[in-house]
């Protein structure tokens, strides 16, 4: 378990493939890491959602695989993980034997810098509406936390944009179902907060521009929100 003052953040189930795989891992939280107690119904206080901790990973040497919401079997876990330099999944084996394939997980996402910066600027929940055929709505929420690719994109590109100011291009590339939208609306909320040395913004405007319809949507329902939450906080 890692805590903040007291407070549950993240869960930790830690594997060595000598003797089981992440996949163990995975199958512990799904079938005796349960949010509700089987015998007694109760809410188990540091595994139940939004009242206990925020994320929960799955770790080997090898590979990380988190997820936001424990519910047994249909549990959902995402890859955590930096990816290959030949562009497959997982990640790259270091040269150096005294190292994990895994270890940025320890030594870059859960500094107590890094970890505060991403409970402060990333974690949120999302709350989607539906309505089936008979006009019924139901409301499905769920707790984003970003996967390693998102906050490291997002993280250098608002240290790119510090030192070098406006008027420079990147390219960032996210595959399908990879968390584009989000990834976007976490680069333009923290762009419109950052500020120079003598107190004035470095942006007054953020403007985000994209030839695809369904795109667009999603960073409306997406960015409106964070910058509506950060004016109202101002």
């Amino acid at each position: 378990m890692l805590f903040i003052n007291g407070l549950p953040v993240s869960t930790l189930e830690l594997k060595s493939e000598f003797k089981q795989s992440v996949d163990n891992a995975i199958r512990q939280y799904k079938t005796t890491r349960l949010a509700k107690d089987p015998e007694t119904g109760k809410p188990e206080p540091l595994l139940t959602f939004k009242r206990g901790a925020l994320v929960h990973f799955a770790v080997s040497q090898y590979q990380v695989y988190m997820a936001t919401r424990l519910a047994g079997a249909a549990t959902f876990f995402l890859p955590f993980n930096k990816g290959t330099k030949e562009g497959g999944a997982g990640n790259d084996i270091p040269g150096d034997e005294n190292r994990y394939a895994t270890d940025y997980l320890w030594n870059e996402v859960l500094l107590p810098d890094n970890l505060l910066n991403i409970l402060a600027r990333y974690v949120h929940l999302e709350i989607k509406e539906s309505e089936d055929w008979e006009g019924r709505k139901t409301k499905k929420e769920t707790l984003i936390f970003p996967r390693y690719h998102q906050w490291d994109a997002v993280r250098k590109l608002i240290g790119a944009a510090r030192t070098e100011g406006s008027g420079h291009r990147y390219l960032v590339q996210h595959s399908a179902g990879s968390g584009k939208s989000n990834s976007i609306a976490w680069t333009a909320h923290q762009l419109s907060t950052l500020y120079k040395d003598d107190g004035d913004k470095q942006f007054h405007s953020v403007i985000v521009i994209t030839d695809r319809t369904v795109l667009d949507d999603q960073l409306q329902d997406t960015i409106y929100p964070k910058i509506k939450d950060t004016q109202e906080f101002d």
